[in-house]
C-alpha cells in the first residue's frame, strides 16, 4: 500500500488555470490530489502529475464539497485548496466552515460572497484612491444617472455568482442610447432589484490590459506579486486571453493593487486587471478576481509562483522565503492555442511569431512532458472546434 500524503496540494476541477496549477507545483514536485465533477470532463485527470484523481457526480447531486469531506479521510494533516473558477471559488466560500477542519481554504470568511461583487470591489478602489473609469451603480428597474458619460458605454452585473439568483450576461457594450435604453428595459424585465454597474468602455487594444497577480496570506499581507499584460483575447475586445506575456509594470501601479488587496485583508491568490487609457495616461481598475487566473502558469514559469508560494505558506514550509524571494523573468510569453485558433486572426499569429523571437513559449496546455494531457486537450479542442 502506497503511504498516505501529508499536506497535499488539491486543485478542484481542473480546466485551464486549474492546469497551470498543477504544472506549476510540479516545479517543486508537491504532491498533488485532484477532485474533479465526471460530467463534462475536466483535464486533470489526464495530467502526470496528480498523485490522486478524485471525481464527484453532480448529476446525482454530490457537490464539490461533499467530495472534498471525502477525499479528507486519504490524506494526513490538511489540504491545500487551489480553486481556479468562480463558481468553485463560491462553493469554497460557502462550504467554509464543513471545511475548515482539514483544508486550508484561500478565502477570507469577513468578505465572503462581496468578492465576486464589482460594486464592491469599485468602493474598495475610491477608499484607496486606485483610479477608476467613469462609473455609477444603480438596480435594475431604476434609470441610473449617466450625465456627462461617454459612449461605449459597458454595463455588467455586479455580481454573477449563482447565490445572487438567475444567471445573467457577462458584460454588453452599448454603442448609443437607443441600444441603452434597451437594455435597461430588459434587465428591469428579466432582473428586477439586481444591482448593475455601468462604465464608460475604455478605448483600446488588449495589450493594453495588464495584470497584477498577487498572493496574500492570512493575515491579509502580499507576499508576492506578478506584473504581466494580455496581447490578445478571445472573444478578441472582451475575454479571456490566448496570448499573454509577462512584462514590469510601473511601480505605482503594483502598489495600488497591494493597497486594494490588505484595504480587504483579502486571503489567497488573485488577479487583479488594469486598463490603460491613453486618454490621461492612467492604469484603471477594471475587476479582481480572488483566485487564479486562466495564465497564472505564466508567472509560475516566470519566477513568480505564486501557487507554490501559497502552499508553502499555508504548510508553513520555511522554503516560502526562496520562493518570495525569486525574481520575475520578463523573458516568457502564454500562449492558448484554443484561444487562437478560435480568433482566426491573422495578426495574432503575427504576434506570436515576433514574441518567439526575443522571449520563451510558456504554452497553456500543450505542455511536453504532460503527454496524456496534450492529448485529451488536443482531442477535446478539435471536437469543439469541429462542432462551432
Amino acid at each position: 500500500m502506497l503511504p498516505r500524503l501529508r499536506n497535499p496540494a488539491v486543485v478542484v476541477n481542473c480546466e485551464t488555470a486549474g492546469v497551470g496549477i498543477i504544472h506549476s507545483l510540479s516545479l517543486e514536485g508537491i504532491d498533488i490530489i485532484t477532485v474533479e465533477r465526471d460530467w463534462p470532463p475536466t483535464f486533470g485527470r489526464f495530467s502526470r502529475y496528480p498523485k490522486l484523481k478524485l471525481t464527484y457526480r453532480p448529476w446525482r447531486g454530490e457537490t464539490l464539497v461533499d467530495a472534498l469531506l471525502r477525499a479528507q479521510d486519504l490524506f494526513e494533516g490538511k489540504g491545500i485548496l487551489f480553486p481556479s473558477t468562480d463558481r468553485d471559488l463560491e462553493a469554497l466560500i460557502l462550504g467554509f466552515d464543513r471545511l475548515a477542519a482539514r483544508y486550508c481554504v484561500p478565502a477570507s470568511p469577513h468578505i465572503g460572497m462581496r468578492i465576486f461583487e464589482k460594486n464592491w470591489q469599485y468602493e474598495l478602489a475610491e477608499r484607496t484612491g486606485t483610479p477608476l473609469p467613469r462609473h455609477t451603480r444603480f438596480l435594475a428597474g431604476q434609470q441610473p444617472d449617466l450625465y456627462g458619460f461617454r459612449f461605449p458605454l459597458i454595463i455588467k452585473p455586479s455580481s454573477r455568482a449563482a447565490a445572487e439568483g438567475e444567471e445573467t450576461f457577462r458584460l454588453r457594450i452599448l454603442d448609443s442610447p437607443e441600444a441603452l435604453a434597451r437594455c435597461l428595459e430588459q434587465i428591469a424585465r428579466e432582473f428586477p432589484g439586481r444591482a448593475f454597474q455601468i462604465a464608460e468602455n475604455i478605448p483600446g487594444e488588449p495589450d493594453q490590459l495588464y495584470t497584477v497577480g498577487s498572493y496574500s496570506n492570512r493575515e491579509g499581507k502580499v507576499l508576492r506579486s506578478y506584473t504581466g499584460r494580455k496581447v490578445t483575447q478571445y472573444p478578441y475586445h472582451h475575454g479571456m486571453a490566448s496570448v499573454a506575456e509577462s512584462v514590469e509594470l510601473p511601480k505605482h501601479v503594483v502598489e495600488s493593487a497591494r493597497a486594494l488587496l490588505e484595504e480587504a485583508k483579502f486571503h489567497g491568490i488573485s488577479q487583479v486587471e488594469f486598463k490603460f487609457d491613453k486618454r490621461d495616461g492612467q492604469y484603471k481598475l477594471l475587476e479582481i478576481n480572488g483566485r487564479s487566473w486562466l495564465w497564472v502558469k505564466l508567472a509560475a514559469f516566470s519566477g513568480v509562483n505564486l501557487p507554490l508560494i501559497q502552499y508553502y505558506d499555508l504548510t508553513d514550509d520555511p522554503r516560502v522565503a526562496r520562493a518570495v524571494a525569486e525574481p520575475q523573468r520578463n523573458d516568457r510569453f502564454f500562449v492558448f492555442d484554443y484561444h487562437v485558433k478560435r480568433n482566426k486572426l491573422p495578426s495574432e499569429r503575427q504576434r506570436i511569431q515576433q514574441l518567439r523571437r526575443s522571449k520563451t513559449l510558456i504554452p497553456a496546455m500543450d505542455e511536453p512532458t504532460d503527454r496524456w494531457l496534450r492529448l485529451a486537450h488536443r482531442v477535446v479542442s478539435t471536437a469543439k472546434l469541429l462542432r462551432r
